[in-house]
Order: structure tokens, then C-alpha cells, then sequence
């Protein structure tokens, strides 16, 4: 996978342009930065000044953390208190999601701490409608009195507070309603006397669409590594090339791959790359997908096995072994986006992008340079 650094850093300004001014950017390199490399993502995004980075858990903040970050890493998935430890001694933020953990926390925190005086920083997540986790806003009244009293007994600091929008690409009333609901939660902590901190809700879609959501954060994700969202299209990030392992002239009648799905109608010549189902290259792209080699495609042929994929190169004298072969991301006039790849599998980008496996590496260069 090449990381087309120039174009990240060009998607994050794209967003901090559509912000107003003093809102802050927290992009999210959970999921290794959505499949493209988090090492890459934060020594890229890092010199733009954003207020910290996301993740999803203690193992990706461990990765942010040795990558020479040192400003706020906030873990976004409840943190178990097994690892509320760890997590603490590598100087990381949990997700706080509902009271019972928020007392636990404040309480290892004092015990941790020589002189009972330590703080740690933690993010109140409120629940308006995902529904996964989270301070249910209705009972904000409730809640927003056992936080208080939780605080006055030392041991916290609330960095921020905030909600996931679930359709904020495709429903505006169900994401104003969010909005609402957040609103109305935040008002109950400050009346029970809690500063929320930071307050934030908006991902990529609400970024782009919503500004008068934007509040003081926003949490750009797979917009930033080149992944259409709400219909506007970033610039394109992650590209996913193999080699040309062989070049063969066939006769009709001739079979390939696994069962014998595709028979060749005429005499063909078909090449080999190197990537399969190992790699994350869909299975399901079987007699749906394409590789482009110099520019031109060249349709799969067969099914798509672990370690290596056919292609047809039919009446073209121009491809020869250790070619290289695209199967996602520009080559030449011609791309293969992500989106492509999902419609082709009945799945989304977010999927695809995410879904390359250890065995590919992922090396970044600058378009500039």
C-alpha cells in the first residue's frame, strides 16, 4: 500500500477549512488510521497541530504513543479495569460511559496517586441514539449530580464531552434531533455545577455538513484517508499494487482457479499477480473486480484465492512479469476507489479500507516531493 502523505495532510485542511474558527481538529487513527497506516497518520497529521488523536483501544494508543506523540490520546471504546492501569501509565484518556465506571476510575486514580492528589483525564461519552455505550441523555438530571459528587472527591479532570451522530451522512432530521438531545445533556452537567470541557459530536459527514455542530472539536476519520463521504470526494490517499508473477497464452476451453468458475471462450492470455484473499483482497470480487496494468484493466478471471489472483491481458503485448498491477487507486487516467470495491462486494468503503491485512506493508511518500 503506498500513503500518498501530501494528500492526507491536503484532506485534513480541507476540513479545518470548512470549521470555524477556534474549533479544533481530532482526527481518528483507530483501526490503523482505517487501514493506511497509523505510524504514518500521526508523524504526518502531528506538525498540523491537532488537539490530540482517537483510537479505539489500549493496543492502538500503545502505537500512538511509541510513534512519539506526546499531547492527548483519547481511547474511544469503554476501557475495562483491568487495563485503566496501563492505560494511565502510558498517559492516555479513557471514554467515561456510565457512572459506575467514572467512580471506579476516580477511585484507582486517588490510590494510584502517592499523595492522593494525581488527576486523571477522562471523556464523558453521551448517549443520543447509537446506542452502543454512553450516559443516556434523558436521565441527564440524574447523572450530571453523581458526576459532581464523583469530582468533588478528587482524582478527575473532564477533558471533554460528547456523542456519536449514527446518520449524519444520510438523515439530517434524526442528526439534528442528536444535536438536540446532546445539547440538552451538556446544559443538565452545567447546572449541576461540572464544566464539560471540550464538547464535541461532529465525525466526517457532520464536519463537512453540519458547522453549527462543530461545537469545539471535530473528529474527521475516513474522509481524511480518502473516502467519499456526504458526496464530496477527498483526494485520494491509500493505493494497493502487486506484481505480475507470470504471463501465459491459453486455449479456449482452458479453466482457472478453484472449481473451474471461469472457462476461457477463446484463446486467451491471462497474468498472475501477487495478492489474494491473504492480503484482503475480497474474495467477493470474484468475476466482479480488476487490476489495472499500465493504465488499462484488466478483469479478474476466476476465483480469487489467498495468495495470488488471474487477470485477463488479452490481445496486449505490453504486460510481462514483475508489472505492476493496481487493484486499488490510481494508475495512469484510471482509478479503482474504494467505493468501487464496496459496491462490488455489497459492503461500504469504510470496510474495504480497513480490511487489508498485516501482509501488506504500507509505505508512505510525499506527492510533493
Amino acid at each position: 500500500m503506498e500513503v500518498d502523505c501530501r494528500a492526507l495532510r491536503a484532506n485534513y485542511n480541507a476540513v479545518t477549512q470548512r470549521i470555524p474558527a477556534g474549533c479544533r481538529m481530532l482526527p481518528m487513527v483507530k483501526a490503523d488510521a482505517y487501514g493506511t497506516g497509523a505510524t504514518l497518520a500521526v508523524r504526518t497529521l502531528a506538525p498540523l497541530g491537532p488537539v490530540g488523536f482517537g483510537v479505539a483501544t489500549l493496543e492502538e494508543a500503545r502505537t500512538v504513543r511509541v510513534d512519539g506523540w506526546n499531547g492527548p490520546v483519547i481511547v474511544f471504546t469503554p476501557t475495562l479495569p483491568a487495563d485503566l492501569n496501563e492505560l494511565v501509565g502510558i498517559g492516555c484518556e479513557p471514554v467515561i460511559g456510565d457512572i459506575s465506571s467514572l467512580v471506579a476510575a476516580a477511585a484507582a486514580m486517588r490510590e494510584a496517586s502517592d499523595d492522593g492528589e494525581g488527576t486523571l483525564t477522562v471523556h464523558l461519552e453521551i448517549d443520543t441514539g447509537m446506542g452502543r455505550f454512553g450516559l443516556s441523555w434523558q436521565s441527564g438530571g440524574d447523572w450530571s449530580a453523581a458526576v459532581a459528587r464523583t469530582l468533588e472527591h478528587g482524582g478527575l479532570t473532564i477533558g471533554s464531552t460528547f456523542t456519536h451522530f449514527h446518520s449524519a451522512e444520510t438523515d439530517e432530521a434524526a442528526t439534528r434531533e442528536q444535536w438536540r438531545r446532546f445539547e440538552s445533556a451538556v446544559q443538565a452537567l452545567r447546572r449541576a455545577g461540572v464544566d464539560p470541557g471540550l464538547v464535541h459530536a461532529a465525525n466526517s459527514a457532520a464536519a463537512m455538513e453540519y458547522p453549527g455542530m462543530t461545537a469545539d472539536v471535530v473528529r474527521p476519520g475516513v474522509w481524511l484517508y480518502g473516502v467519499e463521504v456526504a458526496g464530496r470526494r477527498p483526494e485520494p490517499v491509500a493505493a494497493v499494487r502487486a506484481r505480475v508473477l507470470a504471463v501465459r497464452d491459453v486455449e479456449a476451453g482452458s479453466t482457472v482457479s478453484y472449481g473451474a468458475t471461469w472457462t476461457a471462450p477463446a484463446p486467451s492470455r491471462l497474468a498472475t499477480i501477487g495478492i489474494g484473499y491473504g492480503d484482503g483482497l475480497r474474495r467477493r470480487l470474484t468475476g466482479k473486480g480488476r487490476a489495472l496494468i499500465h493504465g488499462r484493466p484488466a478483469p479478474f478471471r476466476g476465483v480469487v484465492t489467498m495468495d495470488t489472483t488471474v487477470v485477463d491481458v488479452t490481445g496486449r503485448d505490453d504486460v510481462r512479469p514483475g508489472d505492476v498491477a493496481t487493484v486499488l487507486g490510481q494508475d495512469g487516467g484510471t482509478e479503482i476507489t474504494p467505493e468501487e470495491l464496496a459496491d462490488a462486494c455489497g459492503t461500504i468503503a469504510y470496510e474495504i479500507l480497513t480490511g487489508w491485512s498485516a501482509r501488506v506493508p504500507k509505505i508512505g511518500w510525499d506527492g510533493d516531493a
